[in-house]
């Protein structure tokens, strides 16, 4: 939280536009790295004693959070994006331009800063990857409304 209402506080300074974008399915976007199985619904037909192997994490799977995560940063860094020292969650993109802040929080994001183009293409670059839903301007964040 302290990352949120730190970006929070320096776009309200630097009259920065506030973006938000979910991701949707979330974790069906993780890859899973070890072989996982499961046993197959109870609507399912399969022959006694068979299994599913797994190769999309699913909601409530153990994995799920860490292949999500390590997806979208491995997906944010091939665009410059540097992952903060100080929060997991923060990624940003410094160029000539100006500064991108990205803050990730399972499947909601806020992007800000001052690079209004490298907003744009970061957004778009996210949506040839991913499946989002561009929420507009940010009103209501982890309990926060913003004015």
């Amino acid at each position: 939280m302290t990352s949120v209402r730190l970006l929070l506080a320096i776009a309200a300074a630097k009259s920065w536009r506030l973006h938000q974008m979910d991701v949707k399915n979330v974790f069906l976007n993780g890859e899973l790295q070890e072989e996982v199985y499961m046993r197959p619904p109870s609507d399912m037909e399969l022959s006694l004693g068979m299994v599913l192997r797994l190769l999309k994490a699913l909601y409530g799977l153990k994995q799920s959070s860490r292949a999500w995560f390590e997806k979208f940063h491995t997906t944010i860094t091939k665009i410059s994006f540097v992952q903060s020292p100080n929060d997991s969650a923060l990624f940003i993109r410094h160029c000539s331009s100006g500064y991108v802040f990205l803050l990730l929080y399972v499947d909601d994001m806020v992007i800000t800063g001052d690079d209004i183009k490298g907003i744009q293409t970061t957004k778009k670059y996210i949506y040839t990857v991913f499946e989002m839903t561009d929420m507009g301007q940010l009103s209501y964040f982890l309990g926060i409304e913003v004015h």
